[in-house]
This record gives structure tokens, C-alpha cells and sequence, in this order.
């Protein structure tokens, strides 16, 4: 694999509450040097990282990191976040409906965030380190039948980030929808595990160093 191949799998990810400025323009210099997929950043700069490039691929989080302030909520900020200019969402589905066996509820919010841009990538972030294998199986196949694009395994604010283990489970449940691994995933060898084992999107706030040391491998 090329670099600019690897470069590819990755939403450059910076989501840490006392993001700056700054902290962006470095993320943006970045992106444009190591061409990765998209940006991953929070709502609140997408309008900002436009005037620094307007050609940036920008996705954002929406109900970040906890998921559960409801559907009304959720679509006001996607919908926001759209205006602004975003291109793909990570949204974070409601845990508490999965745990409660309210699955419809769980499917109703995705078909009617995805309603909102169905020209855009949405991914559904799932947090794994809150669910049972069976569970994940579950709400991946309700990801699918549902209209996401992804299903994205952590917010990485968790217990833990993500799996091989969650990976197989997720292909289970949702064996045609494409998979973004996320949290924790800090060098080559792991980002390396998670593609070959046919994840198609990786976040990583660590993805710059992660290609460095793919460059001197």
C-alpha cells in the first residue's frame, strides 16, 4: 500500500474540549500535506475550517460524545452542522433504547437524520465498550436496515476504544454497510489490523504519526 492509500482510511480526528484556533490551522496543514479522507472535528469549527480551506472534506459529531439528548436535538445540530457546510456526520446513536430493547426508536432516529442528507455519509457511532456482543450484532444490523453508511464502533471518550473483536461482531450484524474503527488506535500496526480485517475508515488523532512511522517503515 502507497501512502496516500493509507492516508485515505483516515478522518483526521481532533475533538479534545479546549480545541483551539490554532489547533485547527495545524489539523488543516496536516490534511492538505498527508491528503486523509476527511477532518473529523467538532460542530463549532466547520464554518472556521472553510475560511482556512474551502476545499476541506469535513466531517463532524453530532450529540457528542453521550447520544441520548433525543431526536429533536439531534436533527437541529445535523441539520446546523449541514448549513455550515459539513460533508459527513458521526452521529452517536441513543444507547439507552438499544439497552431497553426500544429498537424501532433506535432505527426511527437514524432513517430520519439519514432523511436529512442523503447525499451525505452518515456514520453511526455505536460505543462498543458499552454493549454486549450481542448487542452489537444487534443495533449493527439496525445501522444497516436503517440507511447509515458506517457503523462506527467508539466516541473514544469510552472505557475502551475499539476491537478486532468488535469489528467481527459489526460485519455480523451489518455485513454490507462499511465499518470506521475508532478510539484508541495510536500506531501503524494497530490501524494495520483494523484495515486488513476489512475496516474501510479509521479515526485517529494520532493519524499524522501513525504515517510517519509508515513512511520509515
Amino acid at each position: 500500500m502507497k501512502l496516500n492509500e493509507l492516508a485515505k482510511y483516515f478522518d483526521h480526528t481532533l475533538l479534545k474540549q479546549n480545541m483551539t484556533e490554532k489547533d485547527l490551522e495545524i489539523l488543516i496543514k496536516d490534511y492538505q500535506e498527508y491528503e486523509f479522507h476527511t477532518i473529523c472535528i467538532p460542530p463549532v469549527y466547520i464554518k472556521k475550517a472553510k475560511t482556512i480551506d474551502k476545499n476541506v472534506i469535513i466531517a463532524t459529531v453530532i450529540d457528542f460524545p453521550l447520544g441520548y439528548s433525543g431526536l429533536t436535538s439531534k436533527l437541529c445540530q445535523t441539520d446546523l452542522a449541514l448549513e455550515n457546510g459539513v460533508n459527513e456526520i458521526d452521529l452517536v446513536g441513543t444507547i439507552p433504547y438499544i439497552k431497553n430493547g426500544e429498537l424501532q426508536l433506535y432505527a426511527n432516529e437514524i432513517k430520519a437524520v439519514k432523511k436529512l442528507m442523503p447525499n451525505n455519509i452518515l456514520k453511526i457511532i455505536i460505543e462498543t465498550s458499552l454493549l454486549t456482543p450481542t448487542e452489537i450484532i444487534t443495533v449493527s444490523k439496525i445501522c444497516e436496515t436503517s440507511g447509515a453508511d458506517f457503523v462506527k464502533t467508539s466516541t473514544g471518550f469510552g472505557s475502551r476504544g475499539a476491537s478486532i473483536e468488535d469489528i467481527k461482531l459489526i460485519q455480523q450484524g451489518a455485513p454490507n454497510t462499511k465499518i470506521k474503527a475508532s478510539g484508541g488506535i495510536r500506531t501503524l500496526e494497530q490501524a494495520s489490523a483494523f484495515i486488513e480485517n476489512g475496516v474501510s475508515r479509521i479515526g485517529s488523532s494520532n493519524s499524522k504519526s501513525i504515517l510517519d512511522l509508515f513512511i520509515i517503515s
